[in-house]
């Protein structure tokens, strides 16, 4: 699964009762005639005082909880998951939420659409960090304006950050890759290994390798273990026509003696893994229903990547998001009790259980929920290290520049001195064009 590159550049903008009491009148005596002896007379008793009113009290107003409202950006079946956590923790915070589902892929259509209308954007945004690139590039978020856990994982807070501003809080771990082989292969402990345990597999029934050939995800664990990147530090120039690229397409190639010869797409590889006639493969969590789909007998043993040059691989990682609509209303009170309240470890814990991903905080990574579930403890193997795609320009043009070439380079229809070139001049193309007015 290849990095989406988001061009639109869309502007969104929106629109108490008093009582009283009376005493009865005292009444006049009646007039007598004098008597032949004079009595005393009765003693009258001192009339009563009238009690005062009552004080009244002014009744103490009830608080109104702030209304937000969020659009949750996530597939049919983790619709619900995320919903429920988003409410109970919206209740922790005194807030009330309007959660309004909305189908990742129709993100940004869907703001610009309500935007035509006239209909007011929403306060916050549930997305993942390839909508926060959509969302930056078409100018529609303000920044965070609060702090993250200091335990978050550095690949999320990276690609949360860009201009030294945090533009959303990572609240969930996935799109790593993992190694995935048949039960009747052996795991190899490094990327040598895997070449020579995967060309010793291939036979004229059987492919010993399978994987996104053309994808920049696929390259970029042995690119980043190798000391490379897609990207300087701050994320604003490609950096590909290096020694660690070049070290890297020559294992791809490699990798590439053990594809099948009968077609060696992404989707093939998948079907070939699902039927057992792949040895060895690597893909990420996403592909899970996709293999069921194939394969309802779909069985394999899982491993974290093996190291390349003596060095663990680095997969990218992705993550889900809190991102903040800058014509929204939700202030740094909202979003810091809101996430108050999903940092919370039960709370990590139960997403990643139910999403089948990780959760952002490092701590968590060794929980026994995870370290026995075989997906989530492989990818929780990489997840300190593992790099992630700063929301810049030059990052998803440095993509495109490396998927420009990277099939000819890795079955050799490129020598692999040229490839590293042609990829940072595309890259740079990209950015140039990407900068014009």
């Amino acid at each position: 699964m290849s990095a989406r590159i988001a061009r639109a550049a869309v502007l969104i903008g929106i629109a108490a009762l008093i009582c009283a009491a009376c005493a009865a009148p005292t009444p006049v005596p009646t007039a007598t005639t004098a008597p032949t002896a004079t009595i005393a007379p009765t003693m009258t008793a001192a009339p009563t005082a009238t009690p005062m009113p009552a004080a009244t009290s002014v009744p103490t107003a009830t608080p109104v909880a702030r209304r937000l409202t969020i659009w949750l950006a996530e597939g049919e079946e983790a619709q619900p998951v995320v919903a429920a956590e988003l409410r109970n923790a919206a209740e922790s915070a005194g807030l009330q939420l309007t959660i309004v589902p909305r189908d990742p892929d129709g993100l940004l259509i869907g703001l610009a659409t309500d935007q035509l209308l006239g209909l007011p954007p929403p306060d916050l945004i549930w997305a993942d960090q390839e909508a926060l690139v959509g969302l930056l590039a078409a100018e529609t978020l303000a920044p965070l304006a609060t702090d993250l856990p200091t335990d978050l994982l550095p690949g999320l807070r990276a690609l949360a950050s860009s201009n030294d501003a945090l533009w959303g809080a990572p609240l969930t771990a996935q799109d790593m890759l993992i190694l995935l082989y048949q039960p009747d292969r052996t795991p190899p402990d490094t990327a040598a290994e895997l070449v020579a345990l995967s060309q010793a597999a291939r036979t004229s029934e059987r492919a010993g390798f399978v994987q996104g050939w053309g994808a920049a995800r696929w390259l970029a664990p042995w690119l980043y273990a190798a000391g490379g990147a897609f990207t300087t530090p701050d994320g604003n120039e490609p950096t590909l026509d290096t020694p660690e690229m070049r070290a890297t397409l020559n294992l791809l190639r490699e990798l590439y003696r053990a594809a099948p010869r009968n077609g060696d797409s992404y989707a093939r590889g998948q079907r070939l893994l699902a039927q057992g006639f792949a040895a060895y493969a690597i893909d990420g969590d996403w592909a899970w229903s996709t293999y069921r789909a194939i394969s309802d007998t779909f069985q394999v043993n899982i491993a974290p990547l093996p190291a390349f040059n003596g060095t663990p691989a680095r997969p990218l990682i992705g993550g889900s998001l809190l991102i903040r609509h800058r014509a929204g209303q939700a202030d740094a009170d909202d979003i810091a009790g809101l996430l108050e309240a999903l940092y919370q470890p039960a709370v990590q814990l139960r997403l990643s259980a139910a999403l089948g991903r990780l959760p952002a905080l490092r701590a968590l990574l060794t929980d026994e929920s995870i370290q026995t579930d075989p997906a989530r403890a492989a990818a929780a193997a990489h997840a300190a290290t593992a790099p992630g795609l700063p929301p810049t320009p030059a990052a998803r043009c440095a993509i495109f520049g490396v998927e420009s070439f990277l099939y000819s380079a890795t079955i050799g229809e490129l020598s692999l001195d040229n490839a590293p070139t042609l990829m940072q001049r595309e890259a740079l193309a990209c950015l140039r064009r990407y900068a014009q007015p």
